[in-house]
């Protein structure tokens, strides 16, 4: 079957509406609120303790 800009058009829409789909399920699917942020979840790597910035 030979390639057509309405059948690409067509296809591109199909993959579009799936993807809107997709998504649109992700945020039904997702909790209402944020988590709350814990201190565990802190990279201590880039934090910097006071008395370092003094010297």
């Amino acid at each position: 079957m030979p390639d057509t800009k309405s059948g690409r058009e067509r296809k591109g829409r199909n993959k579009r509406r799936q993807l809107e789909s997709r998504l649109n399920e992700r945020e039904l699917e997702a909790p209402d609120e944020p988590p709350e942020p814990t201190m565990e979840e802190i990279d201590s790597e880039y934090l910097t303790d006071p008395s370092e910035l003094d010297e």
